[in-house]
């Protein structure tokens, strides 16, 4: 396996994290002006929302692999969620969606003309998809969800319901009969995160995505989701990682740089040890997602549970090296460690998937065993 990346994807990597740049609202100090819709149209002129679009329906044709540095720069220019959930959503889409709905969606998902917003959790449910309670039938779907990011700048949601009796994606216009949507306050204004509420809304042709209760739809959802909230959280603790650095070597204190001095050198020392291994988790996340290798669940929970608590230390690392400044409000740290906070609690916090990563791992010594024992 070669953990090592290409001229192109390094490139895409550099590129998204230029563009993002030129917006320097989004890492400001007020959370409240880092929604500017110009993004994702910049970002759809980059071509970010065709790399995942097989080539057939206008896309690249790219791997989940071959746009981890593109999310890695999503995350430390703490971009719009919209942009993560869609790539979530069209990963989903290439994988279960009909030939209806990947002829009708991709083309339009390619060019930006689609936002999609992932609708998953409940209130009082958990992170566990099985106990979700939106439910499909009559003349539409009911159910209430939170935290849902940016749904009200979407296009479609993908809704997580249960649907005669077994759980399954559904698509769902935001602007259909009998949808509802109220911003949440929450710790990052900027993330978008929503309440919407279902009260038999009105489907589109064909929204049943896959087949409920059945296939691998729903947990390639939490999969690809976990892995590229990993992937984002590692754009942000390297970010801040060289943010501590460069202050380090500048700010003179004593005659000397802080950074001479051996409490914040080891600080910024172990911070760059847990960046790199945070990665490393990320990668090969990343490449089991790309190949769907049986580890994929695994490796998923894994990043998810370790870069979600990396982004988080490193952050308040960040933080506390410049507190001898008294206040870091205008440089916009704080920016970080809250979208970090939401990061870390999107599909399944560290304890959720910890948890997972036990289960998975007892599965996997079980059926090893009783081929041993064959």
């Amino acid at each position: 396996m070669n953990f090592g990346f290409n001229e192109e994807q390094k490139s895409l990597g550099e590129t998204v994290a230029a563009l993002l740049a030129d917006f320097p609202a989004l890492t400001g100090p007020d959370p409240a002006e880092a929604r500017d819709p110009a993004v994702w149209q910049a970002l759809a002129d980059l071509g970010l929302f065709a790399l995942l679009v097989p080539e057939a329906h206008g896309g690249v044709g790219l791997t989940l692999v071959d746009v981890a540095l593109a999310i890695e720069a999503l995350g430390a220019g703490l971009a719009p969620p919209i942009a993560a959930s869609t790539l979530i959503a069209t990963d989903i889409i290439v994988r279960a969606g009909t030939a209806a709905q990947q002829a009708s969606l991709l083309p339009r998902i390619a060019t930006g003309e689609l936002r999609i917003a992932l609708a998953m959790l409940e209130n009082g449910q958990g992170y566990d998809p099985d106990a979700v309670q939106t439910v499909m039938g009559g003349n539409g779907v009911t159910g209430s969800k939170i935290l849902v990011p940016d749904a009200d700048v979407a296009d479609l949601l993908l809704v997580l319901a249960r649907i005669d009796g077994r759980i399954g994606l559904l698509l769902v216009a935001r602007d259909a009969r009998g949808v509802s949507i109220r911003r949440h306050a929450d710790i990052d204004p900027s993330s978008g995160l929503c309440e919407v509420t279902l009260d038999g809304a009105a489907l589109m042709d064909g929204a049943l995505v896959g087949h409920a209760g059945s296939g691998d739809v729903v947990p390639r959802l939490m999969d690809a989701a976990a892995i590229v909230y990993a992937g984002m959280a590692m754009g942000m603790a390297a970010r801040m990682l060289d943010a501590s650095v460069d202050y380090a070597k500048t700010r003179v204190q004593f005659g000397q740089p802080i950074g001479a001095f051996q409490s914040i050198k080891h600080r910024c020392a172990d911070m760059a040890v847990a960046v790199e291994a945070g990665r490393s988790a990320a990668y090969y996340a990343f490449w089991t997602a790309a190949e769907n290798d049986p580890d994929r669940s695994r490796a998923a929970s894994m990043a998810k549970a370790y870069c979600g608590e990396v982004a988080r230390d490193v952050c308040n690392e960040t933080v506390q090296i410049h507190g001898g400044m008294g206040f870091t409000w205008e440089l916009g740290l704080h920016r970080f460690l809250r979208r970090a906070k939401v990061l870390e609690h999107g599909f399944g916090n560290h304890v959720w998937h910890y948890e997972r990563i036990m289960v998975e791992t007892l599965a996997a010594q079980a059926v090893g065993d009783k081929a041993q024992a064959a």
